[in-house]
This record gives structure tokens, C-alpha cells and sequence, in this order.
């Protein structure tokens, strides 16, 4: 018993000795930032950002814009960032047109600024959380609070400093220190709506001294195994004002949802920025488009139930892999519900499904289903031999290759993504017209179909001319 009592005292001794060390090791590396003393910070930049998961097709890499200007300004003490950014794309459409973006999280809530208005963007919580606790102040700042463990490894020849922890159950991370007790490179999952535990591999450039604050010169950053980020730092404060509040409507009404009836038994079900749409069959319901994520795929769920309280949905339409439109799939999934996409789309799919959902598990992972995909290739028609839903590929659409729409023939209406989003109720064309809008109204000749009405998944609902005006065209005279 003296034996025993001996060895877990010093098992005991050691195992405070290591924990000791390991807050000595990161307590240097926290000194060596400032972290104690930097409640805010804020850095500027420019360079190449790529947009995640908005690539022409899922084999393609992320499409690139060029950053013209980046502020990113955190406030650890709320777990808050905003970000401001001024960019332009330089492989998609409209090339060259600056676009001014503000995106912002605090705590479980993000939401973007477009002008006054403020945009929930619920599914993104994740993927900015996470940009805060792996900027090389957060990472420490979370070491310390989620007892991180600290290791010595020998990478590539030198001795590394290893942080590892998991942040509040949603983020992993593993962070690299140099003898200089710099944050060199962050390894990083994050859960994500579509892909999963999303892994993330951030590249801390040279530090440099930024007016007495010590920040890398550069950041490059791979998302699931491809670049999203090359920027150069060109200035850095330390503690400035920051006031981040969450707007009532991002607060109290995060997932809006809406329905309006188009037709007999078809309803465009809006929501902040994307929409989807309902068909009513005999004996089952279709749904077009499930963007964003779980929260939003029940939200409207919930309202189809209202609808049509009787009838299951037994397919939901998936306009293309772009990952805003399809973060909801998987709850949908979940239900049963057999998801119609093109066939470009499938491998990726298919991929993404066996990734591991550990950090943020959605509603799929916990039932353990498999999802049924049935894909298409030109066209498909869903009927039940009363009602009849057409679906095209949309020819020529740079936007996306296996981009499809929804055609109802009898209601002439016609429901499709980002090929066309109209502009504000009485606003001016666009001088010149958007290529993705010619190549749909090109593809409606093409196809010889008859529309009235369409249903945007972005916008509002709108005559058929409004896309004729945004084009530069006129209607063609009614017949006598």
C-alpha cells in the first residue's frame, strides 16, 4: 500500500510538473504576442482571397478575386470580428467589378451589412467563429481556456512548439510555435454544413515589428485542400474601439421564413437572402432547393407542413452544388426526402458523406441514414401523371455546369438560381446585361417554353419581362 500510495504521489508530482511547463511553454508564446494586453486588434491587408464553395464545378478550384483591401478587426472579449473588404473578381461574373463586402459575427450570431440592411447569415457561424480562435492571438487565447496540451516535435528539421485543443466541442485545432515562440501555422476543422469536419491550413509569414505590435507580414490560408486565402499585411493596431452588436432582427429572427402562393398548389418560400420553392403532386410534395443548413432546411420543413399538413415530401430539387445551396440537403436526407441533382454534382456529393461530422453533427449524422440522390444529366421529368415537373440544365450558364432549373408548363412558371436575380422593384436595368440572365433567357428559346412568371431562389418573385428589361429586350407583341 506505502508502494502504491509513493507511486501516485509522484505520478501526481509529474503530472503537475507537466502541466506546469506546458503553461510556462504557452505563457512565453502568450507574452511574445501581447496577448494579456490585446483586448481588440485589427490588421489591414490586400492580395487573392478564393471564394469557398462557389466553384464553376466541384472538381474546380474556388473562384479568385482580387483583395484591393481587407480590415479585420477582432474583439476577444465578445468573441466578435468584423470584416471589411473590398474586392474584385477576376474569374467570375461581372470581372473587374469592385465589390465593397462587411461580415461580421459575435458569439453564436453572424450577419453581413449590405448597406442598412442586415442579413442573417446563421450557417457561417462556424467558419468565422473559427477565424477568430486560429488568429494567432485567438489560438492563444482559446489554448489557455480550453486546457490545451503542449508537445515538442521536430518538424522538418527544427523544433516546433505543438498546441492542441478542441474549442467548446466545435473546432480542433493544432498550432505550430517557432523558437521565436511565433504562431507559424495553425491546422484547424471546423464543422460545415456541407463538407463536414472542414480542415483548414493556415501559414503564418515572417513577423515584423507593425508600430511596436509583432503580426506576421503574411497569411495563407487552404481550405478543404484548396488555397482560399494569400494576403499580404500591410498595417496593424493593436486595441482599437470596437463596438459590435447584433442587430434585433440577426438577434430575434435569425432564420426568417415566408410563403407566398404563386399557383394552385405552388408557393415561393422566401427568407433573408435565399429562397426555395413547393410544388404540390397528388400524393406528395416537391421542394426546389434547399440552401444554407440544418436550421434553415426545418425551418422550412416546418412551413411546408403548414401548407400541405398531409403530404410528405418525397423529392427536393438541388439547383446546383454551390455550397449556399446546398448546406441544407442533408436535413432533407435525414427525412428520407431523395435529393435530384445534376450528375456533376454527385462525386462530390458522395465524398463529402463520408467525411467525419464530429464538430457541429447536423441531422444526418446523428440518424446514421444514407442520403438517395437521383441525378440527371440535360433534363428530367418529375410527374405523377396529373402534374409534370420539368427540369433543364441550363446551357451556357459560366456560373455553374451543371446549373439546373424547374419548369411548370401548365402554370408557365419557371423557378432557377443565380441565373437571374431581379434587382429592387422599379430599379434601372443594369447597363449592361448580366451573361448568366442571357444564357437563361437564351435557354428558354432554346427549349421553347412559355413563361409568365418566374420564381428567383434569390429576390422576388417577378413577371417574366423583368428579365426581357435586365437584358435589354422587349417582349414579344401578344398575338391577335
Amino acid at each position: 500500500m506505502l508502494k502504491k500510495l509513493v507511486l501516485a504521489l509522484a505520478l501526481v508530482v509529474v503530472c503537475d510538473f507537466r502541466a506546469e511547463a506546458a503553461d510556462s511553454e504557452l505563457q512565453q508564446i502568450a507574452d511574445a504576442l501581447e496577448v494579456s494586453a490585446t483586448k481588440t486588434f485589427q490588421f489591414t491587408g490586400n492580395g487573392t482571397m478564393y471564394s469557398l464553395g462557389q466553384s464553376t464545378s466541384p472538381a474546380a478550384a474556388w473562384p479568385r478575386s482580387f483583395v484591393k483591401s481587407l480590415t479585420r478587426v477582432y474583439d476577444f472579449t465578445t468573441g466578435s470580428m468584423r470584416d471589411e473588404m473590398v474586392r474584385m473578381p477576376a474569374e467570375t461574373l461581372p470581372i473587374g467589378a469592385e465589390q465593397q463586402t462587411v461580415i461580421i459575427v459575435s458569439g453564436d450570431h453572424a450577419w453581413n451589412e449590405v448597406g442598412k440592411d442586415r442579413l442573417p447569415r446563421f450557417w457561417e457561424v462556424n467558419e468565422r467563429q473559427h477565424y477568430i480562435s486560429t488568429s494567432p492571438h485567438g489560438v492563444m487565447r482559446a489554448a489557455f481556456a480550453n486546457n490545451a496540451t503542449v508537445t515538442k516535435q521536430k518538424i522538418e528539421g527544427r523544433e516546433m512548439t505543438v498546441i492542441s485543443f478542441v474549442e467548446k466541442g466545435k473546432q480542433k485545432v493544432n498550432a505550430y510555435a517557432n523558437d521565436q515562440n511565433q504562431i507559424e501555422r495553425v491546422e484547424s476543422w471546423y464543422g460545415h454544413p456541407v463538407a463536414g469536419d472542414l480542415k483548414v491550413v493556415t501559414h503564418y509569414g515572417t513577423y515584423r515589428d507593425f508600430a511596436g505590435v509583432k503580426f506576421p507580414t503574411k497569411i495563407i490560408q487552404y481550405q478543404d485542400g484548396l488555397p482560399t486565402l494569400d494576403l499580404t499585411i500591410t498595417a496593424v493596431r493593436a486595441n482599437p474601439p470596437v463596438n459590435i452588436e447584433v442587430p434585433e432582427n440577426v438577434r430575434t429572427n435569425p432564420v426568417p421564413v415566408k410563403s407566398e402562393k404563386a399557383a394552385d398548389g405552388i408557393w415561393y418560400i422566401t427568407g433573408g437572402s435565399h429562397h426555395s420553392a413547393l410544388i404540390e403532386m397528388k400524393d406528395y410534395l416537391i421542394v426546389v432547393e434547399g440552401p444554407q443548413s440544418d436550421q434553415r432546411s426545418t425551418a422550412v420543413m416546418a412551413e411546408v407542413k403548414k401548407l400541405v399538413p398531409n403530404k410528405p415530401i418525397k423529392y427536393l430539387v438541388n439547383t446546383h452544388h454551390h455550397f449556399d445551396h446546398s448546406g441544407g440537403i442533408r436535413a432533407y436526407a435525414a427525412e428520407g426526402v431523395t435529393i435530384v441533382t445534376h450528375e456533376v454534382n454527385r462525386p462530390y456529393y458522395e465524398k463529402a458523406l463520408i467525411n467525419s461530422h464530429n464538430y457541429s453533427p447536423d441531422k444526418l449524422a446523428r440518424s446514421g441514414k444514407k442520403p438517395v440522390f437521383q441525378t440527371m444529366g440535360d433534363n428530367m421529368v418529375l410527374t405523377d401523371g396529373t402534374r409534370s415537373v420539368e427540369l433543364y440544365q441550363i446551357g451556357g450558364n459560366t456560373h455553374h455546369d451543371g446549373i439546373i432549373m424547374a419548369y411548370l408548363r401548365r402554370e408557365k412558371i419557371l423557378v432557377e438560381a443565380d441565373a437571374f436575380t431581379p434587382g429592387a422593384a422599379g430599379a434601372e436595368p443594369p447597363k449592361v446585361p448580366n451573361p448568366f440572365s442571357v444564357a437563361l433567357e437564351a435557354n428558354v428559346r432554346r427549349l421553347n417554353i412559355d413563361v409568365d412568371q418566374i420564381l428567383p431562389l434569390h429576390g422576388r418573385m417577378v413577371p417574366y419581362s423583368e428579365l426581357l428589361a435586365a437584358i435589354g429586350k422587349k417582349p414579344a407583341p401578344a398575338a391577335k
